[in-house]
């Protein structure tokens, strides 16, 4: 462990070294996830139980429609929300700027008033013009009230982001700096831009005298698995392994009669399998913040405390 020479304060708070922060969970914490973790081909990505009535997105992930759709209605009504408590600050901040100009027009009226009819001087006129523009900043500061729906719900969404609220940026009064909202629906799994005429209707399957959730191939008869890589043909939605596509339908032209091209596939994102070569996403990340405020331990001579949660012991 380092020394405390080169940035030692008061006893019992020195500087923090590299090894107590880590110590105190601070930095990057990474997790090996099982294939539980990431769940079967035929789940839903929302609802993380087998999909009903599936659909998938152009980039695989599947859906039970209703989850989708009230997932996307949601989205929607927040978006909503959003574009209104935009243009509340857009015609508030107009308004603002407007009583401000207006107020400054009459400041500079007394201020040629008293210099040319009462005597006073160019700086006391200066000095009344620059109090009274302070004066109108303090009266239309701008606080964040909680009132009605729309803001109720704004509120919440950033005390829920709030990080550093010890910050005068950060508190709950302070102005918040709304951006215009794009007003676009994302795929609750890969975060891309997602509209209902974008999903695929879905069709698995079942294999005959199988069990539950267990499906197989059209065309090669092939029971699927979590490892078997998936392509949803889009015209019908039948789900057939990669294999099939590749060797049978894709050099064919064609499905059940109907004409098909190499973009007319889709590839069904694979389950788990708890191997580290098949689950690249089986890694979570999570970076942890240090001090107070953050939900972990407190930094050494900030607030007495017994020991720390991640097992480093502090005696303050």
């Amino acid at each position: 462990m380092g020394k405390h020479s080169k940035n030692a304060g008061v006893m019992g708070a020195e500087s923090l070294t590299y090894h107590e922060r880590k110590a105190l969970g601070f930095g990057t914490v990474s997790e090996r996830l099982g294939k539980d973790s990431i769940g079967n081909y035929y789940d839903c990505r929302l609802t993380l139980r087998p999909a009903v009535d599936p659909v998938c997105t152009p980039d695989g992930f599947l859906f039970s429609r209703e989850a989708i759709l009230e997932n996307l209605l949601a989205q929607k009504k927040a978006n909503k929300r959003k574009v209104a408590a935009w243009k509340a600050q857009q015609a508030e901040r107009q308004r603002k700027a407007e009583e401000k100009a207006a107020i400054e027009a009459e400041a500079a009226v007394l201020a040629f008033d008293r210099q040319n009819h009462a005597g006073a001087s160019a700086g006391a006129a200066a000095r009344l013009t620059a109090s009274i523009a302070a004066e109108a900043d303090a009266l239309l500061a701008d606080k964040r009230v909680a009132s009605g729906a729309v803001n109720i719900r704004a509120h919440g969404e950033r005390m829920a982001e709030m990080r550093a609220f010890w910050l005068p940026s950060k508190t709950p009064e302070a102005a918040a700096n709304l951006e215009a909202p794009d007003g676009v629906t994302r795929c609750p799994a890969s975060g891309k831009p997602l509209r209902l005429r974008d999903l695929t209707s879905v069709a698995l399957t079942p294999l005959p005298d199988g069990a539950a959730q267990e499906f197989m191939d059209p065309v090669s008869r092939d029971p699927f698995t979590n490892a078997t890589r998936l392509m949803v043909i889009k015209p019908t939605g039948d789900v057939v392994s990669e294999e099939t596509w590749r060797t049978c339908i894709l050099p064919e032209g064609s499905y059940r009669g109907v004409p098909l091209g190499p973009e007319d596939a889709i590839e069904l994102q694979r389950g788990g399998t708890g191997f580290a070569e098949h689950d690249k996403q089986a890694q979570a990340k999570k970076f942890f913040h240090l001090g107070p405020g953050s939900g972990l331990s407190d930094r050494r001579g900030q607030h007495g405390g017994p020991v720390s949660k991640f097992g480093l012991r502090i005696a303050n």
